[in-house]
């Protein structure tokens, strides 16, 4: 370990491993960009998110996947330019974790002395298995500002570490992981992200953000909560972020909009778990909205749960700029909701709020995952036939995969599903476990032909809506358009 203060901190977003099937998308990082808000006043912060500044660099893996972002020459070379005294890496995805490992080996062959720490879901999981690369130092669990911080401080003072909340290393050759057990009880204390530290309009150019679709350019990712109170079985947030909901106040939320407004924002793509589960909260941050006349556009990229929406919450969304709500519907049979899944969800009031929202001229996406252990292929169909009768503007359609941190990876992992538990490959277009009941020739191919003659049919029952929902690829990005079309889905289906 170093033997001298920590000044000199270098945040780093990582490049990004995606299907063929999937479609690049570039928002700024809200984890890291979080962190240098939280941290600034004590040290010198960089960010470097080698994702957009890498953005037109593609790679294809052994695997099959795609990779884009910074080299690893180039990443290394901001490094040393930097010259920092830590280095902390997110890991968002599983699937990134290779990378995250590269990087921090090319770390300590600039010099020994760099602390390496990593944070994000997949090693706050899988923390013991992390710590096998022996060039990483710490591992960040969770939430992670206030343990960075502590970390870093006690570093800096020669002081011990060993007892931070959240935080696992090597002691003696030896694994310690302390779990998280405590949270930022009140996030209004945490700064705005520090977007300033990154090249903004990079972002506004590419212009293809989380759910690809955007009515007003620029956009800009905003979070007004933390926490989940549900255990949804194939979802690892409420471990990751605590089981308690802490909701920022509607005065700092519109505090952070001012300063967006102020910037040139003109589109607003929230980011949260669970907008809308506190119901007073969230119509008084609507009215808010409306009462200031900010006239942003606004969606939900991440999904609402439909239980917490009724006419007047709805009526108000509409009235501050929503155009779009995305429905979180995972599966449309209810035995797997409530006994594979534990998700609190009731189908037939998602198709009464689905009829509410078109009813406002709102548009309706929905979220459908198919292939979970457990299911039967009857199941299967009976998702994807809810999903044709809920006929929503926009569709994603999913293959189950247990991410870390979640039951259903436990359950696969015990049932001997998984045959390579090093294989991080993770994404939504590939099935990487098979069961009694199914293969993943037959997911991968249920998937690909109902997906693709959902959208053929929304193109045949309102051609308008398709255009306005698609048009900038159509007419803005016509060759991404074409490209998309050739990569995911003629290439699978020759392929298949």
């Amino acid at each position: 370990m170093i033997d001298r203060p920590i000044k000199k901190l270098m945040l780093i977003f990582p490049p990004v491993v995606f299907s063929p099937e999937s479609v690049k998308q570039i928002m700024p990082p809200l984890g890291i960009t979080y962190l240098a808000a939280y941290l600034r006043d004590d040290f010198q912060v960089k960010l470097l998110d080698a994702a957009v500044e890498g953005y037109a660099q593609e790679t294809r893996l052994a695997n099959g996947l795609l990779r884009y972002g910074l080299s690893f020459s180039q990443i290394k070379q901001q490094i040393i330019d930097f010259e920092p005294d830590a280095v902390s890496i997110t890991c968002l995805y599983s699937s990134q974790i290779s990378i995250v490992n590269r990087i921090c080996r090319d770390i300590k062959s600039i010099s020994e002395n760099i602390v390496t720490i990593v944070g994000g879901s997949h090693p706050s999981f899988l923390a013991e298995k992390c710590l096998e690369n022996q060039q990483l130092d710490f591992i960040i669990l969770g939430e992670g500002e206030e343990t960075l911080k502590n970390l870093l401080t006690a570093i800096s003072n020669k002081a011990d570490y060993a007892k931070i909340d959240g935080l696992a290393f090597r002691n003696n050759n030896i694994v310690q992981i302390n779990p998280k057990t405590q949270w930022i009880e009140n996030i209004d204390l945490i700064p705005f992200p520090a977007r300033d530290l990154l090249p903004l309009e990079k972002y506004h150019k590419i212009n293809l953000p989380m759910g690809l679709v955007s009515r007003q350019t620029p956009a800009m990712n905003l979070i007004t909560s933390r926490g989940c109170p549900f255990e949804c079985a194939f979802c690892s947030s409420c471990h990751f972020w605590g089981r308690k909901y802490r909701p920022r106040s509607v005065e700092n939320v519109i505090q952070e909009m001012c300063q967006l407004k102020a910037m040139g924002i003109k589109e607003i793509k929230f980011f949260d778990d669970n907008l809308t589960l506190d119901k007073p909260r969230a119509k008084k941050l609507f009215q808010a909205m409306i009462d200031r006349k900010f006239n942003f556009t606004w969606n939900t990229p991440n999904g609402i749960a439909a239980q917490t929406l009724d006419p007047e919450m709805i009526s108000l969304m509409k009235q501050s700029g929503c155009y779009e709500i995305t429905l979180a519907v995972e599966s449309g049979d209810p035995n797997i909701l409530r006994d594979v899944l534990n998700k609190p969800t009731d189908l037939k009031q998602i198709e009464e709020i689905s009829k509410i929202i078109k009813a406002h001229k709102i548009n309706t996406y929905g979220f459908f995952i198919i292939g979970f252990p457990q299911e039967t292929k009857a199941q299967i169909f009976k998702t994807l036939e809810f999903m044709n009768k809920l006929a929503l503007d926009r569709v994603s359609l999913f293959i189950a995969n247990p991410l870390p941190g979640t039951r259903i990876f436990e359950y696969c992992r015990q049932k001997g599903y998984l045959n390579d538990l090093d294989d991080t490959s993770l994404d939504y277009f590939q099935s990487k476990f098979e069961t009694e009941e199914f293969d993943s020739r037959f997911l991968e191919k249920t998937r690909r032909n109902w997906y693709w003659t959902y959208n053929l049919k929304l193109f045949l029952r309102n051609p308008f809506k398709f255009f306005q929902n698609y048009n900038i690829f159509l007419f803005r990005k016509p060759m991404f358009f074409f490209r998309t079309i050739f990569h995911k889905l003629l290439i699978p289906i020759l392929k298949s």
